[in-house]
């Protein structure tokens, strides 16, 4: 086990031009810096349809629908099939093939070393991490403004896929993380470790979430997060309803250093929203501009629902919740790029709050989490879910609490909260929520 965190870091800058795309790769480490260009990977008309086939993927049910709902989401056009058979992501089988993470990550990689001078940078510093025994973290920068930019941050670079068994992010021995970081004016926070208990304030809306569902995440949660609480490195409070102005105000008073939000997410007609609680009943979808100012001053939120990070060429990328977040201050925002199923996403959370209360970095507690996934799932569909973005002043390694070179053992491993009872009954909920959906 390494005894602190002390990654090799590869800066991957991308600016647009009429042709495709510059790269301005920086190891200071390893190599001098380096230019290379590259095409886009996938042309942005077709980013959508290729986002729409990896997302349906997250359902355990693809292709054999047992409900109107899922009847819909899994049905493709003649034409959406015939580009998707044209772009190679298309089953003779008149399907989504089960390893398009792998063409896409393939597609991904082929685009990125398109250059031999990218290639070279590349396989340089793999090379230099695995030789001195280090993690690697990549800080993939993009423009928050430019449209072209918006086309190429919508792409899933989580699934960086060489021609090797493995994808980039899942090699044990490298453990590897991507970050994304947002150009944008105005100075970035400069956040630096807290103190004693970790503050998480769990949010937990009613609206759209059935009352025996919300238990049984609250109860995973905290079963996952009890080792953490009786060692007093935690400290949780949930607020349930949710409302704009109690979700101010508790910030304001309480000063939480990580948000935890379970609930709907959803990203329709270019904008991404979160549905929280009206403060005289009913419910209502919040833009990501009131929840950048609710959670200002927070030093990290996680996005425990679906499709918190997606964003899509044609809207600006800040329409997004995850990056808006980012771009507002935040240090530190994970977000889901895609549908992600309860149980991963609890096991994401479990893990990553486990290593920043016990003093690891955000980018190796979430590069444990992506492995603990993809090692786990058959399908290996959800370990590329969750983006990471960073607003800091400093490229490295970020803390929430002071860095640590031991690891106390749990008493409760991340494998039994996934094969908890927990666990299953709350996908046998998920299960009943969507039947219930459909009849309504």
């Amino acid at each position: 086990m390494r005894s602190i965190y002390h990654p090799v870091l590869l800066s991957i800058d991308f600016s647009s031009y009429h042709r495709g795309f510059f790269v301005r790769w920086e190891a200071n480490e390893v190599i001098d810096i380096t230019h290379s260009q590259m095409p886009m990977p996938i042309a942005s008309d077709d980013v959508p349809l290729v986002l729409r086939a990896l997302d349906v993927l997250q359902d355990p049910a693809y292709p054999h629908p047992w409900t109107s709902a899922q009847e819909t989401a899994f049905t493709f056009a003649p034409a959406e099939q015939d580009r998707l058979r044209e772009l190679n992501f298309w089953d003779d089988d008149e399907h989504v093939p089960p390893d398009l993470p792998r063409r896409v990550g393939r597609r991904l990689f082929r685009a990125l070393t398109h250059d031999p001078r990218g290639a070279e940078a590349l396989k340089m510093v793999r090379n230099f991490a695995l030789a001195v025994d280090r993690p690697l973290l990549i800080a993939c920068h993009f423009n928050a403004h430019a449209t072209a930019d918006v086309a190429l941050a919508s792409l899933p670079w989580e699934l960086l896929w060489a021609d090797e068994p493995t994808p980039l992010l899942t090699e044990r021995r490298l453990s590897a993380t991507i970050e994304r970081r947002l150009k944008h004016t105005g100075p970035p926070p400069q956040p630096t470790p807290g103190s004693g208990a970790l503050r998480i304030l769990a949010l937990s809306p009613q609206a759209g979430i059935p009352p025996e569902l919300r238990q049984l995440e609250r109860s995973v949660r905290m079963n996952a997060l009890q080792p953490l609480l009786e060692r007093q490195l935690a400290e949780v409070r949930e607020l349930s309803p949710v409302s704009r102005r109690e979700l101010e105000r508790v910030v304001r008073e309480w000063a939480p250093d990580v948000i935890h939000y379970y609930g709907h997410g959803r990203y329709e007609r270019g904008e991404g929203a979160l549905l929280l609680d009206c403060e005289h009943g009913g419910e209502e979808w919040t833009p990501p501009s009131a929840l950048a100012a609710a959670a200002g001053g927070v030093r990290m939120v996680l996005l425990h629902a679906c499709q918190g990070a997606m964003t899509t060429p044609g809207a600006p990328l800040l329409s997004s919740v995850a990056p808006a977040l980012s771009v507002a201050g935040v240090p530190v925002v994970i977000g889901m790029q895609f549908t992600i199923r309860a149980d991963a996403a609890t096991r994401i959370a479990s893990i990553v709050y486990a290593g920043l209360a016990q003093g690891r970095s955000v980018q190796e507690a979430l590069a444990a989490a992506r492995i603990a996934l993809y090692v786990s799932e058959s399908d290996q569909v959800s370990w590329f879910v969750p983006a990471l973005y960073v607003r800091n002043r400093r490229f490295g390694p970020l803390y929430l609490r002071p860095p640590s070179d031991q690891m106390p053992a749990l008493t409760l491993s991340a494998n039994s909260v996934r094969r908890s009872p927990i666990i299953r009954r709350l996908r046998i909920q998920e299960e009943w929520r969507a039947r219930r959906k459909s009849r309504e």
